[in-house]
């Protein structure tokens, strides 16, 4: 309707340009509002119900069934102008989904955007994009949701190293499993734990959800199932992460040493690595 009013073809940014092309936003950052982006103040049109955003850098595109959207990684590096560490995280992961109709980016080609991005744009703004840096390591590829990537951040800001993301749990033995597999959420291989989020879209499939959790455990491995009530607040995250810690001691056979807490911006800069406390 924007683009019927305009006699130029606009170019939707933002939550506006990330919703057309299904990409997941964080509810931080999430608006009603519909954002296009000019090259200049005098470019704005004065549309009713529509926000125009100048943004004075390159502009990749893409269009889809005549309406133009910035870029997946441009926007994304947009957003750090207005968003915190965390939802740049949350974005980020949801532009590398599993599912590869959902999936823009390897976590290779949104650094590589990102470069390509501040090389063009100059030493001057480097600055302002600093948490698109921070972000970059701290996503991961291969996520299904939010809760997944909130509950990794959850385990290594609290001291843990960076469990592996849907965890390819190849099945060898048994007559029902041989050559099956089984993706899970978190994992620590070395430890054989799984760390999954339980959210209420598995309450119509319990009898398949008892069969997984039977599976997984004759493959001689603990399940740690995690809920929403689990990631509300500081002291349930601690919980959460001592259980965690349990399941890693017994399988292991010896005491777990964590890490210090740390905030964001914090583990960013420690880049607590996959499995280096638990060789």
């Amino acid at each position: 309707m924007a683009q019927s009013r305009c006699s130029k073809p606009l170019v939707f940014g933002q939550e506006t340009a990330l919703k057309l092309m299904c990409v997941e936003v964080p509810s931080e950052i999430d608006t009603d509002e519909i954002t296009v982006v000019v090259p200049r103040p005098s470019d704005r049109s004065r549309l009713e119900g529509v926000r125009a955003m100048v943004w004075s850098h390159e502009l990749p595109t893409t269009t889809i069934d005549g309406i133009t959207c910035v870029a997946p990684s441009m926007v994304w590096i947009m957003c750090a102008r207005k968003a915190g560490l965390r939802e740049m995280v949350l974005l980020g992961d949801a532009l590398m989904r599993r599912d590869t109709e959902l999936k823009w980016y390897s976590i290779g080609q949104l650094k590589s955007e990102f470069v390509n991005f501040i090389q063009a744009a100059g030493v001057g703004d480097r600055s302002r994009f600093q948490t698109c840096a921070q972000a970059l390591k701290l996503v991961r590829e291969n996520t299904d949701s939010f809760p997944e990537t909130l509950l990794r951040l959850t385990l290594m800001q609290h001291g843990l190293p960076c469990p592996q993301v849907n965890y390819c749990l190849e099945l060898s033995s048994g007559i029902e499993s041989r050559g099956e597999q089984l993706f899970l959420d978190l994992a620590y291989p070395q430890a054989r734990v799984a760390v999954e989020y339980d959210g209420q879209q598995h309450a119509w499939q319990w009898n398949h959800d008892r069969r997984r959790l039977k599976t997984i455990g004759d493959a001689h491995w603990a399940h740690v199932a995690v809920r929403g009530e689990d990631l509300r607040s500081e002291e349930s995250r601690s919980e959460l992460t001592a259980s965690v810690v349990d399941r890693l001691e017994c399988q292991l056979g010896r005491r777990i040493r964590l890490g210090k807490f740390l905030s964001l911006p914090r583990l960013a800069a420690a880049d607590r690595r996959l499995g280096s406390d638990l060789h």
